[in-house]
């Protein structure tokens, strides 16, 4: 059967369809070349000609004969003024003999345009039949008597051809209507619970009294939603419940899931019960349930597979009138289909949802160990250096960001003698923070053997390479000697240190660096020594270690965030401790540090 001219969305598409499927009147299209456009199995009934014959015929030479095709004209001619027409005409049968049909058309397009009659729809219903061909009106003509009865059987049979057509038509509207409806609820939630009341909102009563939905995980169906239309039978509901997963193989839900198809009982009678569940109980409860009536099992299908079960119980009810199982079943399936995808989009959903729920909680866990972790390794000052005023801070970034390895540590190594260190672990959360912990670990150990800075990165590289040769750390180690005045330091690719002295001139040390630890070392070809410097340190000289959190931002490079800070360390005036905090509040971002931050101010005191 041909579309409709003029159709375009699905929905009119469907609504076209559903009416030529369900009418019991002939219907035909034809189009502006006079050829036919449409035909349903109505008119073929009537007329005999199958609409793969019908479809593109003259309709002139389809369906009136020769001798009527004058008067046929003078119809259309009629058409192209006033728009509509009705009466009787003979129709021309395939076989050649005539058909007497009671016909209303309608001018669809090119009325009243002067252009021709364009598209015609005719709607037409059979009187009676004339022996041959040819005839040019019904038999019994000649008397008046004979004439009007049969004009008043041919008014009165376009009525009913026209109460038939616009009930059928309200009927399919209203089925239609009802799909679109329960297409857009069930669209609207993601929630598996509320979808499962949508379900139960949309098929009770329509399809029956009670609903039950199964889903099936491929190998026995899980009772998960039960709803009945009488509140006052909830103790039903629980019964129908405990009823779940105890059905024999007989079951209808269960033949529904293995062929795919709907299963419909019109009755349920012992033998049907006994097929369906083992216990007497059950068959009792299941009687109830239908009110004497039969049940049908709709498979829930999507994306090619069967996921549950929609069963409804007992008679539905709509049109007004009590519906037989199975009765509606067209637009159960629809709707089936339809709650099938939603269920499985709001299972989809909340697996994903508690899948990033348990993510985030396994992250937050892990920041809360690796913080703890941190802080543990960090030093504190139980004992801190005579000769020297320090001050730290140390914070991890926004919350969601994960802990990184950033860590500083001030080491007394000799009299008079202290090495201050800070480093950065590349990479984030647990796995960092543990291995910040083992270089620290052994940038202690190594500091108490008083070597050369340069000598400790070299060490240190070593050490790197061996715990994980995907690892890189940053660090800087310097050695304050109190008497000499002097700080020696070395860098392994760290950022640059900076210096203020006691009038506030603050500025950037920038040597020579290293490269990091873990780059490219190993024994054939081991670290390049890192190049070390001495700087003189005079009384009340603060030197700044620092890492890249405090002075780069999504905002910011690196390099604009280290002027920055050259100028805050300028600006900054008071205790060390103070300075620390005019520090960081001067170059946090807008939306906070994204980033660990490490920052350690050690000032040379006075010499007693």
């Amino acid at each position: 059967m041909e579309e409709a001219p003029g159709v375009t969305s699905p929905l009119e598409r469907e609504l076209i369809d559903a009416v030529l499927e369900l009418s019991a009147n002939a219907i035909v299209l034809v189009d502006e070349r006079g050829r036919i456009a449409l035909w349903n199995a109505a008119a073929e009934s009537v007329l005999g000609w199958p609409a793969e014959e019908a479809l593109g015929q003259e309709v002139l030479t389809a369906m009136v004969a020769p001798n009527s095709h004058a008067t046929a004209r003078d119809l259309l001619g009629k058409l192209a003024a006033n728009g509509t027409w009705e009466g009787a005409v003979p129709l021309r049968h395939r076989d050649g003999h005539a058909v007497v049909c009671a016909v209303r058309a309608r001018a669809l397009t090119g009325y009243g345009d002067g252009g021709g009659v364009g598209e015609v729809l005719a709607v037409f219903a059979e009187l009676g039949r004339s022996g041959a061909e040819g005839t040019n009106g019904p038999p019994g003509t000649d008397a008046g008597d004979d004439r009007a009865a049969l004009l008043r059987a041919e008014r009165a049979a376009l009525l009913r051809a026209e109460r038939t057509a616009r009930a059928e038509l309200e009927h399919v509207r209203d089925r239609l209507a009802y799909v679109v409806h329960a297409s857009s609820r069930l669209a609207s939630s993601l929630d598996v619970g509320m979808t499962m009341e949508a379900v139960g909102d949309l098929v009770v009563p329509r399809f029956g009294t009670l609903c039950i939905i199964d889903l099936w995980d491929g190998r026995r169906l899980d009772r998960v939603y039960v709803r009945e239309a009488d509140p006052a039978r909830q103790s039903l509901v629980e019964q129908i419940r405990r009823l779940g997963g105890t059905q024999r193989d007989g079951h209808p839900a269960l033949r529904a899931v293995f062929t795919g198809r709907p299963a419909v009982l019109t009755a349920t009678d012992p033998d049907t019960l006994g097929q369906m569940y083992a216990e007497p109980q059950a068959h009792a409860v299941l009687r109830e349930a239908t009110r004497g009536s039969g049940l049908i099992a709709m498979p829930l299908v999507t994306r090619g597979r069967v996921i549950g079960v929609l069963t409804l119980l007992g008679p539905g009810h709509a049109y007004g009138r009590d519906l037989a199982p199975g009765e509606d079943l067209a637009v159960l399936e629809q709707v089936a289909t339809r709650a099938a995808q939603s269920i499985e989009n709001a299972r989809l959903f909340d697996a994903e949802r508690r899948l990033a729920r348990n993510l985030a909680d396994s992250e937050r866990r892990q920041r809360r160990t690796a913080l703890t972790l941190q802080r543990s390794l960090l030093p504190t000052w139980t004992h801190p250096p005579g000769e020297l005023e320090v001050a730290t801070r140390y914070f991890p970034g926004a919350e969601e960001a994960e802990v990184g390895g950033d860590w500083y540590d001030v080491i007394p190594v000799g009299p008079g003698r202290t090495a201050l260190v800070i480093g950065d672990v590349m990479g984030r959360g647990l796995r960092a923070a543990t291995f910040m912990g083992q270089v620290r670990t052994a940038v202690r150990a190594y500091a108490r053997q008083d070597l050369r800075p340069k000598e400790i990165l070299g060490l240190l590289d070593g050490v790197v390479a061996d715990l994980g040769d995907t690892e890189i750390v940053t660090c800087a180690y310097a050695v304050f000697d109190a008497a000499r005045g002097t700080l020696t330091y070395a860098s392994a690719g760290h950022l640059p240190l900076l210096t203020v002295d006691g009038n506030g001139k603050a500025r950037r040390l920038d040597h020579e660096a290293g490269l990091p630890l873990g780059v490219g070392a190993s024994s054939a070809a081991p670290m390049r020594t890192a190049p070390e410097h001495v700087v003189a340190l005079p009384e009340e000289t603060t030197v700044a270690f620092y890492t890249d959190g405090l002075v780069e931002n999504r905002r910011r490079d690196v390099d604009a965030g280290i002027d920055a800070l050259v100028d805050a360390l300028a600006r900054a005036s008071g205790s060390l401790e103070g300075l620390c905090d005019q520090v960081i509040d001067a170059l946090r971002p807008p939306g906070g540090y994204d980033d660990d931050v490490a920052l350690l101010l050690a000032r040379s005191l006075p010499r007693t």
